[in-house]
């Protein structure tokens, strides 16, 4: 520390802090790189360590040079040269660039990648974020925190790393990959630096998948036929038929401008494979492709096997005089004529009801406390330099916070601004910077289920005690959208319900994988096992996610994705079983699938993994016929207009939970005492007869 004088911060977010600092022995400018190891999963810290062991042996004018590190006993230090500017800054500021400067910040970041691909290391991670210019305009990669050091036997990859705007199609459809992937994130900053967005821009991840699977790039037509062709030979959906980078060298919109090194291995990325490694690699994407189609259809088999012996079970074991019994609840109302239409805001509101005032008339405050915000995450808004679009699609690398925290200090806080929300004091909620304090405890694993079910109750106020709020609504609404209050909900539930390691070595275990997946790996605990507190805390969380995708399309869009990135399908699954000890639960979750369903039927995989994810390893399965002969006749209604969708929309799961006793339980309830349940069953019988 003695070799270096700090002069002020640059940045900080979750990572850290970054400083400008200058060398005591000549006088230039580094940047100073400070992140603390309290709160990090030994896994993370990992990460952290491999990223400098990288970076340390690269050496190249257009990469971020680092300069030293080393560790305290709280800290990770890394020294590295300093860039003044942003390029993403700098987009944000101009929008997009000439076609003649562009070209020269293409021959930097091209000249940066031959560098990596010829040391056999993938980025994994380009973006206009990562990219810095120095006082010469000179762009520099940096932020290696995704890359990868191929080993010379190792031909592809299978994690999944990157930022969804700039990841290519390969690896959305999850295939084994190779540096193309890094070719296509060059086409898509090329792509924006010209444009000004990307080539796909949406705000919800599962929509831009799609985009980036099935729709054609718009292709502008103001430049010039070679930078045209330099962009489409990057910007191809084949990885196949991607610019090789013997064609990149010779393309007349970079040739002669790359920058060179002679030190390359000669096993490099950049040369042509010979045919020995072409079928060593082909053999290797064999293998993959083979290993995750095998698990894939096993786990399938095993649900579809476990479906019948289920129902066949509960057919010997239920008591059929449930499916008459009747009690008073509200329900969703429905036209016969229009078969789909809900009355979404009854549905929405009857959710939040009995939560939400139940446990905020009873808070008490104590002036005397102060609550604890938390700390910058990964699920946190995003600052104001980042583009709208950043800020409103969710990162796919999420963590759990491990740091202390106060929970009785909490309880106190979230008691006293349950108070002032209800006294009309609305600040907390229509500002992101409050609100995101609110939020924080949903990411923290040591939150108490008391204070999660008290952050659920200050964000559901408004919904409830209306006569103060009304005029607030819209904007707290989207505060609600800045902040990614639906994501942080399912993601508190997710931490609620973890299994916790039983010794100090599976600390570090890792969140299972934040991409599309087709089952779950079950690290929930069983519903046995969740207590009375936890159990409440869920209530009102899923009661505040029913009424928020029923109120407004966008927070529908969130959770989906937060369903997908978040891999929750097995603790969705296991929350439908809580129909005996928490009846709200189920309701909630099961109208929240059904409006999936009807609003977004092209996520009908999303409701299929729920329902089909029963782990190999549990006897535990969605049981439609305790549903249908629930004594309570909401979730005898919901139930039934749930199994409509799905013959609407997703016939794979109809059938496999299809069988005799269900239709002669649907049947049965055509007769039921009350008349929501009478008309859904009678749709539902329609729907599946048609």
């Amino acid at each position: 520390m003695d070799k270096y004088k700090v002069i002020g911060l640059l940045g900080e977010g979750s990572f850290g802090r970054v400083y400008k600092a200058k060398k005591n022995s000549d006088g230039n400018f580094v940047a100073f790189k400070v992140i603390s190891k309290r709160g990090r999963l030994s896994k993370e810290l990992k990460g952290l360590r491999r990223e400098c062991e990288i970076q340390r042996f690269l050496h190249h004018p257009n990469i971020i040079q680092m300069l030293d590190s080393f560790e305290t006993e709280n800290e990770l230090v890394v020294i590295t040269e300093f860039a003044d500017k942003e390029l993403n800054a700098i987009l944000g500021k101009e929008q997009y660039l000439p076609e003649n400067r562009v070209q020269t910040i293409v021959w930097d970041l091209v000249s940066a990648l031959y560098y990596l691909h010829s040391h056999r290391v993938l980025h994994r991670d380009l973006k206009p974020q990562n990219i810095l210019l120095d006082s010469s305009n000179c762009a520099k990669l940096c932020d290696f925190g995704f890359a990868r050091n191929m080993s010379t036997g190792t031909h592809v990859l299978t994690s999944i790393k990157g930022t969804p705007l700039y990841m290519a199609p390969e690896l959305i459809e999850e295939q084994p990959y190779d540096h193309n992937v890094d070719l296509w994130s060059l086409g898509c900053i090329i792509y924006e630096l010209l444009v000004g967005k990307p080539p796909f821009r949406t705000t919800s991840i599962l929509h831009l998948i799609r985009l980036i699977r099935h729709e054609p790039i718009q292709w502008p037509t103001f430049i010039s036929e070679n930078c045209i062709s330099f962009l489409k030979g990057l910007l191809q959906k084949n990885p196949s038929e991607r610019l090789s980078w013997p064609e990149i060298l010779n393309h007349p919109f970079v040739e002669g401008h790359i920058l060179i090194c002679d030190d390359a291995p000669s096993m490099a990325l950049t040369r042509p494979m010979s045919a020995n490694t072409l079928q060593a690699k082909e053999q290797q994407r064999k293998e993959h492709v083979m290993q995750k189609n095998n698990s894939h259809s096993r786990v399938y088999r095993h649900n579809v096997a476990k479906s019948n012996r289920s129902n066949n079970k509960s057919s010997k074991n239920s008591n059929t005089s449930n499916a008459n019994q009747s009690f008073d609840g509200k329900g969703l109302t429905t036209d016969h004529k229009e078969p789909s239409k809900v009355d979404d805001q009854h549905v929405a509101h009857t959710s939040l009801e009995e939560n939400v005032l139940s446990s905020s008339d009873k808070a008490s405050v104590n002036n005397n406390a102060d609550g604890k915000g938390g700390l910058e995450l990964n699920l946190q808004h995003s600052s104001d330099e980042e583009k709208e679009l950043q800020t409103k699609l969710l990162r796919i690398s999420i963590h759990e916070e491990s740091h202390p925290i106060e929970n009785e200090e909490w309880i106190v806080f979230l008691q006293r601004t349950i108070m002032e929300v209800m006294n009309g004091e609305l600040t907390t909620l229509m500002q992101c910077n409050l609100a995101n304090i609110v939020v924080s405890p949903l990411r923290n694993r040591n939150a108490s289920p008391k204070v999660l079910q008290y952050v659920a109750n200050i964000f559901s106020l408004p919904f409830v005690v209306r006569n103060s709020m009304e005029n607030s609504l819209e904007t707290i609404q989207k505060v609600y959208l800045d902040v990614k209050l639906i994501p942080n909900l399912v993601y508190g539930s997710k931490l609620l319900t973890k299994r916790r390691p039983t010794n100090s070595s599976n600390d570090s275990t890792p969140t299972p994988k934040n991409t599309p997946v087709p089952y779950a790996i079950d690290t929930t605990k069983s519903v046995s096992d969740l207590s009375g507190d936890d159990l409440q805390a869920l209530e009102h969380i899923y009661g505040l996610i029913c009424y928020l995708v029923y109120s407004d399309d966008q927070f529908l869009y969130q959770f989906c994705d937060a369903l997908m990135i978040l891999n929750v399908y097995v603790l969705i699954h296991k929350l439908l079983s809580l129909n005996k000890k928490r009846i709200k639960i189920v309701n909630d979750i099961i109208a929240i699938l059904t409006q999936v369903l009807r609003k977004t039927p092209e996520n009908y995989e999303l409701v299929n993994r729920v329902i089909l994810c029963a782990s190999l390893t549990t006897d535990e399965y969605l049981n439609f016929i305790n549903l249908l002969r629930s004594s309570n006749s909401l979730l005898r209604e919901r139930t039934c207009r749930f199994i409509m969708s799905l013959v609407k929309y997703d016939k794979k799961s109809f059938e496999v939970i299809w069988n005799e006793k269900m239709k002669e339980t649907l049947e049965a309830l055509v007769y039921d005492s009350m008349e929501n349940v009478r008309n859904a069953a009678e749709l539902c019988l329609e729907e599946i007869n048609t």
